[in-house]
C-alpha cells in the first residue's frame, strides 16, 4: 500500500487514526469531513495547566529558552504532520522544525506538541538530533544527536474532544550548542510500539510564544515510508510553524 503524509484538520484526526488502527491500516493522506471525532484518549498520564507566558510546564521560566507558542482549536486552518516512528508497523517519519536563536544558547531538553493515537504507549530512549543545511530532497549535517527518556502529558483539548499532548525530554543524554543566527532544523521523534502522532502547527500569530522569533517556513518532513525524502512541510499543507519548545541556558 502506498503511504503519504497526513496533513488536514484535526477535527477529524483520532477518529480517522482509530478506524485505521481497528482495520489494520496504516494512515492515509486525507479523510472525509463526515467522520465523526472520537474522544477516546491515549492512557499517559494526568492533565497539566498553563501558568503564563514563558511558564508552561514544559518550558518553565528560568530554563526556557524558545517556545514557538500555543495552538489555536478554533482556528481554520488548524492540522499536524506525521511525526512518529511506529515500531510495530515499520512506519516512520520525522518532522524537522527550524529554528533560528538571536544569541549563543545551550539545549538541555525539548517538546514537541502532538496529537498521538488512543492508547498510545512511550518507548524509551526518545531520540532528538539536530541538522544544518537541509535542502528539498537532501538530508543536512547532524550537528548534534542525543536522546533521553520522555514522558507525555495532557496539554489541552481541539474542540472540546480531541486531546493534544506535550512529548517531553526534559533532560537530554547531553546538550546540543546552537550558536546565534544560525537555522537549525530540530527534530524530536516520538517511539512507540503501538501507535503515532502529529506535531500540531499554529496560526501566523500564536498566544504564549516566549524567546527568540519563530523562524517561519523552515520545515521539513521526511520518511521513506511515505515517499518523502526532505520535502518541504508546505508542500504538504500550511505548516508555516510548528508548536515546539526548547530549555537549556
Amino acid at each position: 500500500m502506498s503511504k503519504t503524509v497526513l496533513a488536514f484538520g484535526l477535527s477529524v484526526i483520532l477518529a480517522s487514526l482509530t478506524v485505521a488502527q481497528d482495520n489494520g491500516m496504516l494512515p492515509q493522506s486525507t479523510f472525509g469531513k463526515s467522520v465523526q471525532a472520537n474522544a477516546a484518549q491515549p492512557d499517559i498520564g494526568p492533565s497539566i495547566k498553563r501558568v503564563g507566558p514563558g511558564g508552561v510546564p514544559f518550558c518553565p521560566a528560568g530554563t526556557c529558552l524558545y517556545y514557538a507558542g500555543d495552538y489555536d482549536s478554533n482556528w481554520s486552518g488548524a492540522n499536524g504532520e506525521f511525526d512518529a516512528d511506529d515500531t510495530s508497523n515499520g512506519l516512520e517519519g520525522q518532522t524537522w522544525v527550524g529554528v533560528k536563536p538571536d544569541r549563543d544558547v545551550t539545549v538541555t531538553g525539548a517538546t514537541f506538541v502532538e496529537a498521538l493515537t488512543s492508547g498510545y504507549s512511550v518507548t524509551n530512549p526518545t531520540p532528538f538530533a539536530v541538522q544544518v543545511g537541509i535542502k528539498p530532497g537532501q538530508a543536512g549535517k547532524t550537528v548534534c544527536s542525543a536522546s533521553g527518556k520522555a514522558t507525555v502529558t495532557e496539554w489541552g483539548y481541539w474542540q472540546g474532544q480531541i486531546p493534544a499532548y506535550a512529548y517531553t525530554i526534559k533532560r537530554l543524554s547531553h546538550s546540543c550548542r546552537l550558536k546565534r543566527g544560525v537555522v537549525y532544523y530540530v527534530n524530536l521523534l516520538p517511539t512507540s510500539g503501538n501507535g503515532y502522532g502529529y506535531v500540531l502547527n499554529l496560526p501566523r500569530n500564536p498566544t504564549d510564544h516566549y524567546g527568540w522569533k519563530d523562524d517561519l517556513n523552515h520545515c521539513y518532513f521526511n520518511g521513506f515510508e511515505f515517499g518523502a525524502n526532505y520535502v518541504t512541510c508546505n508542500s504538504q499543507g500550511n505548516f508555516s510553524e510548528l508548536s515546539i519548545a526548547l530549555t537549556g541556558k
